[in-house]
């Protein structure tokens, strides 16, 4: 079968100094577009934002109507979804292609210059289903992985042992109706099992199939915490722009009053030099 066609891909660049960065794969039916306005409201300007479009494919339970989907989903009662979690194939072919694609992504990313160990990987239900798949299997390891609302059934391909040290941001709503919460226990299990070593799991009361104020706060802390922001070298500080030196000195509470020359400012900001 011809390899299928991903959708746009919006990208944001890092409103700072860009030293980090995030690919975040959408849910069922949903498009990059639908969590792009998220990364502005995370601000966190050092981290570049990459929102991924899965391809437009025939989806089961939708009729079989085409809609953007990272694999096939025949159904998601609760029967079918027991019996996944008891390892049951969902959509190989889908799946694995979709992860292929993340790893494009990720390899553009060190190609341009970042780092595995500065790249986060996140997901949304269908999304964070395969950022987990993508993120456990990936080497060298990344620096961490966001998986809200979703799950991970037990699987017998290896995870890379050095993922499985790397933090996990595991969330979902206790009220989801569509991938009820006992997923997202289970899900849990299944990473300790694995020997995942740094999970945090949580679970928002009330929270159905979508995210909360709470839940964006969470995320945006642990990605300061996987990837806080790191200082520039002096050699980075040279290529600031006036407007770039005050952002840099004003993000660390460093007053810029009275700075009106970029000699002054870089003498500032050459204090936070590494």
């Amino acid at each position: 079968m011809a390899a299928r066609v991903f959708g746009p891909l919006i990208t944001q660049p890092a409103a700072g100094r860009h030293s980090a960065t995030l690919i975040m794969l959408h849910g069922l039916g949903d498009t990059g577009n639908g969590w792009a306005p998220v990364g502005p409201q995370l601000n966190l300007p050092h981290i570049k934002m990459v929102f991924p479009t899965a391809p437009t494919r025939p989806i089961s339970i939708n009729m079989g109507m085409s809609m953007p989907g990272w694999f096939d989903l025949k159904s998601l009662d609760s029967d079918d979804l027991q019996a996944a979690m008891g390892g049951k194939a969902l959509d190989p072919e889908g799946i694995a292609e979709s992860i292929k694609y993340v790893d494009d992504l990720i390899a553009a990313e060190v190609a341009a210059g970042t780092p595995t160990d500065r790249i986060v990987l996140g997901g949304f239900s269908q999304g964070g289903h395969i950022a987990l798949k993508a993120f456990l299997r990936h080497e060298p390891a990344l620096a961490g992985c966001a998986a809200l609302s979703t799950w991970l059934e037990p699987s017998k391909m290896p995870y890379s042992k050095e993922a499985l040290r790397r933090p996990i941001f595991l969330a979902h709503g206790s009220a989801d109706p569509l991938l009820p919460p006992i997923l997202a226990q289970t899900s849990y299990k299944t990473l300790n099992d694995a020997g995942a070593s740094s999970v945090d799991f949580r679970i928002y009361p009330g929270m159905q199939h979508s995210s909360c104020p709470e839940e964006m706060s969470d995320f945006a802390a642990f990605l300061k915490r996987v990837v806080p922001d790191a200082p520039p070298s002096l050699s980075d500080l040279q290529g600031f722009s006036v407007k770039q030196l005050k952002q840099l000195l004003s993000s660390q509470g460093i007053s810029i009053k009275g700075m009106f020359e970029k000699q002054e400012l870089l003498e500032a900001a050459s204090r936070l030099a590494k």
